[in-house]
């Protein structure tokens, strides 16, 4: 790392590798797409320098947050970025397959690497990693989510559109059922370039689709309120 950036995020300054990946839309959305529960206990996979959490703790989403990521340079970043919170925001640095809390969480958060191992790598270690699936699948992350997971909890996905099919048979395979879809278009004339899944521990079939969230007509408004507001209409 060459250089550490801040970004004020719920008024709190977010530290961030300057080379590596910064605030992105993946996980703004990804925070926003969350369901505001102030007693819920969080786990972030993939969780980098703990910008989702941190963000989904600034807006009172979560009574505490656990980041797990397998990058000993990010995770020092994570811890941090977890001191203004007072001991609600903790790290595990840990490769998902090893991962075993002794706690199950309520809801778990992950914006897993979109691209498989042949890939064409990246310029940047860092960087590459948090992109390209390297020692864990998009299976591993749903297997490491319903393990970590109580009876009935939610895991929310952020994941290329492209892979959809890849995420539903992960996620059905350990056994999280898909409950809400949301496709993310950057405007309507433009197929989409994102993808939110959350999916219910043992949860019954039905999934539901939701209206496409535009990103031109939308995003600013997420960001100011830190949630996907239609949803919830």
């Amino acid at each position: 790392m060459s250089g550490i950036v801040f970004e004020d995020i719920g008024g709190v300054p977010i530290a961030q590798d300057g080379d590596g990946l910064l605030v992105t839309t993946d996980a703004c959305l990804l925070s926003a797409f969350v369901r505001r529960n102030g007693k819920q206990r969080i786990c972030e996979l993939c969780a980098g320098d703990g910008i989702v959490s941190a963000m989904i703790l600034a807006q009172g989403k979560a009574a505490s947050c656990v980041c797990v990521d397998f990058q000993a340079p990010l995770c020092r970043l994570a811890e941090k970025n977890a001191v203004p919170f007072d001991g609600k925001m903790s790290v595990v640095c840990s490769d998902v397959l090893d991962y075993r809390p002794e706690r199950v969480f309520d809801a778990v958060v992950c914006n897993p690497p979109y691209f498989v191992k042949s890939a064409k790598p990246a310029d940047n270690a860092v960087r590459d990693l948090s992109r390209r699936e390297s020692t864990a699948t998009v299976s591993d992350f749903a297997a490491c989510a319903s393990r970590i997971l109580r009876d009935g909890g939610d895991a929310y996905f952020c994941y290329d559109p492209a892979r959809l099919a890849d995420l539903l048979c992960a996620c059905r395979e350990n056994r999280l059922e898909p409950k809400t879809l949301v496709n993310v278009y950057p405007d309507s004339g433009h197929r989409a370039s994102l993808l939110l899944l959350v999916a219910k521990k043992n949860g019954a079939p039905g999934l539901n689709v939701t209206r496409p969230l535009l990103l031109n007509e939308q995003y600013e408004k997420i960001i100011k309120n830190n949630t996907i507001e239609f949803l919830y209409e």
